[in-house]
């Protein structure tokens, strides 16, 4: 029998070809996942708005957290220009959301860019401010988390961060989109105020402001409207009193009923899906008070069957509210009555300016291959 050379067992030989192969897959694994890590910034954004062109980066997080909140809300349905519906293929649907990601950003750094021409900026009190208001509304989870009942495989700071994400999904966006989307109000809010202008003048000629303590009861129910009169004698006397209107609209109030309410020179209610109006009684009353002040108890028809027993109270306006993006409070600063076709002054100052900064905004990936191969599936991961 012909003796084996040595290192030539077949046992060895076995072993040695399965390191080889091992050695070689890793090689052939390596650059592939290299090529796929994502990068720690995807864009530059170069703003010129006149004075000189701003160049800002952009981070794949943040790019990321746009992109995910788009994925998750934009619908896979298209139309064509006859109405007609149909699904979106994957390459369609990434596409779109790109392009809004994209214009989203662009955007905000138009923003940014704006804000520093005026001195506006997101600055390290708001971010602590936001940080403070978050770790508040956890800590509000925590207390209210019952130790008899507490079930959760982790600590009760972990359960609060998770009801605060499902909070986050169930109101259509996620954490990280929630507190970016907050800095993006933000400017806007400070810009419209800054290029607005003066907006005190205008806001009192074209709206009016109230709040509103209103007791309904049935026509015929002389129970009822007894009811009725004893709660609105009481919120009154809680009024003259002292007591905030919005603590006696909570005790006292009819629910259902509109709390506050904006209505322009005409008595049109701003917001209201159905244009509806004020009543003249209502009108005057609001119209004879000063600011803050608050009605004699007013009564009068709800309906055919109703009737109401209420309380006004005149209100300023908030400057800040009114330059937030708010729907209501976006009517009021863009339209000087409900339902007008023409801009006010100082939303067109405002509107005009921030489109000349978008309209010289270019964004450019750092890694064009790169991007190409991103979408849905491998950036929300």
């Amino acid at each position: 029998m012909k003796k084996m050379k040595k290192g030539t067992s077949p046992v060895f030989s076995v072993l040695r070809r399965a390191v080889c192969l091992l050695v070689a897959l890793t090689m052939l694994v390596l650059p592939l996942t290299g090529c796929n890590k994502a990068p720690e910034n995807i864009f530059h954004i170069r703003v010129d708005g006149g004075n000189g062109v701003e160049t800002y980066t952009v981070s794949f997080e943040l790019y990321r957290t746009v992109f995910r909140y788009l994925a998750q809300n934009v619908s896979n349905v298209i139309q064509d220009s006859e109405g007609n519906a149909s699904l979106a293929t994957e390459d369609e649907q990434n596409a779109a959301i790109k392009e809004v990601a994209e214009n989203i950003l662009m955007e905000f750094y138009s923003l940014v860019a704006l804000g520093k021409q005026y001195g506006i900026a997101i600055t390290d009190e708001d971010r602590a401010a936001f940080d403070a208001k978050y770790r508040q509304q956890l800590q509000q989870y925590v207390d209210e988390i019952d130790d008899e009942s507490f079930d959760f495989d982790g600590t009760k700071e972990e359960y609060a961060q998770t009801i605060y994400e499902n909070a986050m999904k169930l109101a259509g966006t996620t954490p990280e989109y929630y507190e970016f989307s907050h800095y993006h109000a933000l400017l806007k809010q400070r810009l419209k105020a800054e290029i607005g202008g003066d907006l005190d003048d205008y806001l009192s000629q074209s709206y009016f402001h109230y709040k509103q303590v209103i007791v309904v009861y049935t026509k015929g129910d002389a129970a009822a409207e007894a009811e009725a009169r004893r709660a609105i004698d009481d919120a009154y006397t809680a009024l003259s009193e002292g007591a905030k209107i919005d603590d006696v609209i909570k005790q006292y109030g009819s629910a259902d009923y509109l709390s506050e309410i904006y209505f322009d020179s005409y008595g049109s209610i701003v917001g209201s899906a159905s244009g509806d109006e004020l009543g003249t009684v209502v009108v005057n009353a609001i119209k004879a008070l000063d600011e803050n002040e608050f009605s004699d108890i007013i009564s009068g028809d709800e309906s055919d069957r109703l009737a109401y027993f209420a309380i006004y109270q005149r209100l300023g306006f908030d400057r800040e509210y009114i330059c937030s993006d708010d729907s209501i409070a976006e009517a009021i600063y863009n339209y000087s009555y409900v339902g007008s076709d023409y801009l006010t002054p100082h939303y067109t100052r405002y509107f005009t300016l921030l489109e000349s900064y978008k309209q010289n905004t270019a964004i450019e990936p750092l890694d064009l291959r790169y991007y190409n191969k991103l979408n849905i599936y491998n950036v929300i991961k």
